[in-house]
């Protein structure tokens, strides 16, 4: 029997005799299941306490309960193993979590960079646009004043002087 298939058995049985109270798990394992390789039945052991999964009682760590915590992870899961393949999966589908999220950050400067300079080349453009404004608006009075003064010389009529008309006459 493997590690994973005992941690299966021994955990069940804490969260399915859970009103029985704390069972000394090497004790079970010799008896019920011929087991008696300490070192196995320590690493099980420990791994259920750190995941909180059980509780020791006082006086041994070997003597375990069921938690709340143990409890809702066969519910959710149904065994130790299933819990390991999720496990798996989550663990592989975090690399690529973190590259997606990588990715997107990298996105994000792309564009908000992209946007910050279209926004300096459309202020530029604005700034270009309203000095040829002004530029177009003080040549349209240029063109004006001097259309102005192209009238007055074309409609006032031309007045000969006495020193002309003398010259005209002799």
């Amino acid at each position: 029997m493997n590690r994973t298939e005992l941690f299966d058995i021994l955990l069940k049985n804490r969260v399915e005799s859970e009103k029985q109270g704390f069972l000394d798990l090497r004790t079970y394992s010799e008896q019920k299941l011929n087991i008696s390789d300490r070192a196995l039945l320590e690493s099980i052991t420990d791994e259920m306490i750190e995941r909180g999964w059980v509780k020791p009682t006082n006086y041994s760590k070997y003597s375990v309960c069921a938690t709340f915590e143990g409890k809702e992870m066969i519910e959710k899961y149904g065994s130790y193993s299933s819990f390991l393949r999720f496990e798996n999966k989550r663990n592989k589908s975090g690399i690529w979590s973190s590259r997606l999220t990588t990715a997107k950050t990298i996105i994000t400067i792309i564009t908000t960079l992209g946007m910050f300079i279209l926004g300096i080349l459309k202020f530029n453009d604005n700034k270009k646009i309203n000095t040829q404004k002004t530029d177009i608006n003080e040549l349209n009075k240029t063109i004006d004043s001097l259309k102005t003064e192209l009238k007055k010389r074309t409609t006032t009529p031309y007045k000969k002087n006495a020193a002309d008309s003398a010259k005209s006459k002799g």
